[in-house]
């Protein structure tokens, strides 16, 4: 057999990478692009949080409406459905969603603020009914958790309204059929603050780190998340939310308006005190 006689490539040609390495060298080529367009995107992110995020221009879009529940609504970028500065991201509550029958205008208004079975923060007795949807996956409702308690806390007339809607995957709901089993156990916004708080994945590693740190009976949490009781209430947030329209969490509902998307805290209160002004003028005294 006559071996073929060896070629040297002609200068300034590209060379074929050997039999051996053609995986290799191309797959090389595309991790540094890609890993190149994700150290932008990082820094885009950071750049976004450090120099303005939380105080986005789209925040200044007027409320439109109203719909046929009543609502009038915005919509800030800051969404889980969506990103900073408009970085495109799948819409996780979108077609894929399972449809479940919509629900009445006044069904909608009963889930959302006469539901005790709901849990709550602030003043029970409040002037004001804050609901607020909610995902632990969901990066902007972590990334504004701690200005929402601590506007609470400060306003005196709040009542901060939870309701855990999971729409980011298998972990959104295993941590939400969690924190609703923690509520069982009288606990429920030590648990959520505690995973709020918490970086990575609410899988079951770390929600029964979280169940062991605050002394709840882990046993009795597995089957409060497996019961029917628990599942029940999940599909109920959900099917409020699905009846609502909604896009992403977090998503806030008061008074008249649905605001869909994190705001800045100074954006929030104005949105706040412009609904206790047209409710005290058309004399009402709730919601």
């Amino acid at each position: 057999m006559t071996e073929r006689p060896e070629q040297t490539p002609a200068e300034g040609a590209e060379t074929e990478p050997t039999p051996e390495e053609p995986t290799k060298a191309r797959s090389g080529s595309k991790l540094s692009r890609a890993t190149k367009g994700w150290f932008l995107l990082v820094v885009i992110l950071v750049a976004t949080l450090i120099f303005g995020g939380r105080e986005d221009p789209e925040e200044d879009l007027a409320l439109t409406g109203p719909d046929e529940f009543g609502f009038y609504r915005m919509a800030s970028i800051q969404r889980s459905g969506e990103g900073f500065l408009q970085i495109p991201m799948p819409d996780f509550a979108g077609a894929d969603a399972p449809q479940r029958e919509p629900m009445t205008p006044e069904q909608v208004r009963q889930g959302l603020f006469a539901d005790p079975s709901l849990p709550s923060f602030g003043n029970s007795e409040g002037d004001l009914l804050l609901v607020e949807f909610f995902d632990y996956r969901c990066p902007y409702c972590k990334l504004i958790a701690t200005d929402i308690a601590e506007l609470v806390a400060e306003d005196g007339g709040i009542k901060h309204i939870i309701v855990d809607w999971p729409q980011l995957g298998a972990d959104s709901e295993y941590a939400a059929r969690a924190a609703i089993a923690a509520g069982r156990q009288g606990a429920y916004g030590a648990f959520r603050e505690a995973l709020s708080q918490t970086r990575g994945e609410p899988g079951e590693a770390l929600v029964f780190g979280i169940v062991e740190e605050l002394g709840l009976d882990s046993q009795r949490m597995r089957r409060d998340m497996a019961s029917e009781a628990v599942a029940q209430r999940v599909e109920k947030n959900s099917r409020l939310a699905e009846s609502l329209r909604l896009r992403g969490t977090p998503t806030f509902v008061f008074g008249n308006a649905v605001i869909e998307g994190a705001l800045s805290r100074g954006k929030l209160e104005e949105l706040i005190a412009e609904q206790r002004s047209l409710r005290a003028a058309a004399g009402n005294t709730t919601q």
